[in-house]
């Protein structure tokens, strides 16, 4: 099975700008790229399914060849934007890049295939001279042409946005990318998102108007549920790839939390399963027991993170459902506080005892001392998993706390509450 195949079944392929691309690549091991803007400094759910792809392709023998947007982040694709992005300072897009490229190479360093080349086009797009750019490639682009691309049609019908000369010129320097790519390393193909249609079909054209070259163009899906909405965000935000701004644990739970309607295809999208083991999984969609979204967010997870960190985010998930999140690692323990409820101390606060009551109502597990209060007598807290010390006014101190960190505070047997000593 050639890559286009494997993307076929998997439902990663949304366009192809020829119909014989198929049969093309049953016998052509052509370059690819794909390009990242660096609009923050993560990537996010969405910036999977591009990941993806540039996984098969490597799996099937391609070269793959990943351009960080180093220029193109200094204009802003108007791709799917109602209005114009802000400019970012050349050193902001330059540490986002750094940051993207780590990402994406922490993301591939596992697997076969040839080794990925990174690039950055602000390389030869900064090097260009207006007058040699307008001559050079802006004669081969009609302004006609250009305002009727979905991005640009968009912009020119809301009059009180509109879209500025800038953002106008961007497939312009998509394109140039595209053709120079094809001079330095052959590359014949380029893959991105649905809504990068029209620019992939320029660069396309311009490796034929100038080079007289042949290439091709795959697009893929937008994230989506099924009912059409875009993904990518939880109720606290998007869910990034850098484990610092979602944790590995959110990023299992987020997966392993998808709707029952959604699951089969991301096994499809995000996994390297094969096609009989998603079809098994099929079979136990919607039974309770939510076997394929464990699947899925086990896969992806590893993927993302690595087996450890699936491994800690399987733990604390059956912790929090069991209740004895005590039992767990402090690293997992901070970890947790994006999900669990947790309020934190400052170290002077230790200095002496401290009321396990007031704890309580801090920390949101009680409504009231008087709350709190009964929540002991009829022994419904707890503290570390163990009941706290006899008394009316039951105090913890600095001893108490896990590693001189954390200290989990229960009110009931499902209610995690965490305390944590910063610096």
């Amino acid at each position: 099975m050639n890559v286009t195949s494997e993307l076929q079944w998997r439902g990663l392929i949304h366009q192809m700008t020829a119909d014989n691309l198929v049969s093309v690549l049953e016998t052509n091991k052509y370059p690819m790229y794909i390009g990242f803007d660096p609009t923050a400094t993560s990537l996010h759910a969405g910036s999977l399914i591009p990941l993806m792809a540039l996984r098969h392709f490597r799996r099937a023998g391609h070269q793959i060849i990943v351009l960080i947007g180093g220029a193109t982040g200094l204009i802003g694709d108007p791709s799917g934007k109602s209005a114009e992005r802000v400019l970012e300072t050349i050193d902001t897009v330059r540490l986002r890049g750094e940051a993207m490229r780590r990402q994406i190479e922490g993301f591939l360093s596992q697997g076969d295939g040839p080794a990925p080349i990174f690039v950055n086009n602000i390389d030869w797009l900064g090097e260009l001279r207006l007058l040699e750019f307008l001559r050079d490639i802006g004669k081969h682009f009609s302004v006609n042409e250009m305002i009727h691309k979905d991005s640009v049609k968009k912009r020119f019908e809301k009059e009180d946005t509109g879209i500025s000369y800038t953002e106008f010129t961007y497939m312009l320097l998509q394109a140039t990318d595209f053709l120079e790519l094809y001079r330095r390393h052959g590359c014949r193909i380029q893959c991105g998102a649905s809504d990068q249609w029209g620019n992939i079909c320029e660069g396309i054209a311009l490796v034929r108007r100038i080079d007289r070259g042949e290439a091709f163009g795959i697009t893929m899906p937008l994230l989506t549920n099924s009912e059409g909405k875009k993904m990518g965000k939880s109720e606290k935000g998007a869910i990034w790839l850098d484990p610092k701004q979602t944790s590995p644990y959110a990023f299992y739970q987020f997966w392993i939390n998808m709707a029952d309607a959604d699951v089969s295809r991301f096994l499809r999208w995000f996994t390297l399963l094969d096609e009989a083991t998603i079809k098994e999984l099929d079979q136990h969609v919607g039974t309770g027991e939510r076997v394929a979204q464990k699947a899925l967010a086990q896969e992806i997870t590893t993927l993302v993170h690595g087996q450890a960190e699936t491994e800690n985010a399987k733990k604390a998930s059956a912790a929090l459902f069991s209740g004895d999140i005590a039992s767990l690692e402090v690293s997992l323990l901070k970890q947790l506080a994006a999900d669990v409820p947790s309020i934190t101390l400052n170290p002077q606060e230790l200095a002496a005892p401290l009321s396990v009551i007031d704890l309580l109502v801090r920390a949101g597990a009680c409504a009231s001392k008087g709350d709190a209060r009964r929540q002991i007598a009829q022994k419904g807290v707890k503290i570390n998993s163990k009941p706290p010390a006899a008394g009316d006014n039951p105090t913890v101190s600095a001893a108490d706390f896990l590693d001189g960190e954390v200290l989990v505070l229960q009110r009931g047997k499902k209610n995690n509450y965490l305390v944590i000593v910063t610096a």
